[in-house]
């Protein structure tokens, strides 16, 4: 029974030295929290290569170009198309300024206090 008064005494007294006490005037403070956030910076750039459109069946010059995010003079202007615009299937299409996405997330990492 000793023993086991003894025992309990001194890990309450391992407990209290480790936590410390209520007149204690030294206070801890935990590091500063590192926490990593993504942002997304938008843009968008102009390839400045031309690409080649196959035309295919029932396509004409101005959904080319809505699809492509350019003119449809600029195609027949490229293309050296009759002012009308007329294609056929098969036929081979620059497509000029193509449009490049080129976002791209950045990391940052803050340091924030707890």
């Amino acid at each position: 029974m000793h023993r086991t008064l003894l025992l309990t005494l001194i890990a309450s007294a391992l407990v209290v030295a480790a936590c410390g006490t209520a007149s204690s005037s030294a206070v801890e403070t935990l590091p500063p929290i590192r926490t990593t956030t993504s942002t997304t910076v938008p843009a968008t750039t102009i390839d400045p290569r031309d690409i080649v459109y196959i035309v295919q069946s029932g396509d004409n010059v101005n959904e080319i170009a809505k699809a492509y995010e350019t003119s449809a003079a600029e195609i027949i202007r490229l293309n050296r198309l009759p002012e009308s615009g007329e294609i056929f299937p098969g036929q081979e299409l620059k497509i000029p300024n193509v449009r490049v996405d080129t976002t791209l997330p950045t990391t940052t990492t803050t340091t924030e206090a707890p």
